[in-house]
């Protein structure tokens, strides 16, 4: 895993050497845009962060691995972002990984779902200055949310019957759900389970489970 010293490096070349490394194990090749608006947002972040608890995450070197690198696993699962297409990320928190996904792909349209407010007016305010015109923000409980979506994704939330079945009634025909687990967790067992996928990170190792409905 990545430490950061006392004189931690918050530069544009830090986070994409970091975030770089992750990626080309993943088989992504990411823009210079991605480095750019990315560093910029995770560096937004951490200042927020300082009176906001906007994440557990306080260094920049580890955030741009368990954020940033983190999130983009999903885009190496085939049919899950397509031109057009609708996401909707629960839980999001600081953004992840809707920010860094909707980084990667700019065509599709990311909702942001938090019950948090400051995460939230967060999100919206630093996304609107960087001009990443395809995140809106939402605070709102999942439950009352009534849209529908291509795809689901959740990195931070636990995954039971309740969540599991609400998440399924809110897919268009042919949708995707995408949650990630831990090394020691159990995928949610469902009869639409696709595919579980693991992946080394930093040292730790993740996977994720893909199901379509």
């Amino acid at each position: 895993m990545v430490k950061d010293g006392a004189e931690a490096d918050v530069s544009r070349e830090t986070f994409a050497d970091i975030v770089k490394s992750e990626a080309e194990k993943f088989g992504l090749k990411l823009s210079e845009e991605f480095y750019e608006k990315g560093s910029e947002y995770l560096k937004e972040m951490l200042f927020w962060n300082r009176t906001h608890n906007l994440t557990t995450i306080t260094g920049f070197r580890e955030a741009a691995l368990l954020h940033f690198a983190d999130s983009l696993f999903p885009a190496t699962i085939d049919g899950l972002f397509f031109e057009g297409s609708t996401a909707l990320d629960v839980g999001t928190g600081g953004g992840f990984p809707g920010v860094p996904l909707a980084l990667l792909f700019p065509k599709t349209g990311f909702t942001l779902l938090d019950k948090a407010r400051k995460k939230i007016s967060f999100i919206n305010l630093t996304s609107a200055s960087l001009g990443i015109g395809n995140v809106t923000g939402i605070c709102e409980n999942l439950f009352a949310h009534s849209k529908k979506y291509d795809l689901i994704i959740s990195r931070a939330v636990k995954v039971d019957a309740e969540f599991f079945e609400c998440c399924k009634k809110m897919l268009n025909k042919n949708g995707h759900l995408c949650f990630w687990f831990s090394s020691i967790q159990e995928p949610f067992k469902d009869d639409s389970l696709k595919e579980i996928r693991s992946y080394e990170l930093g040292g730790i190792e993740r996977k994720t489970a893909v199901y379509q409905i």
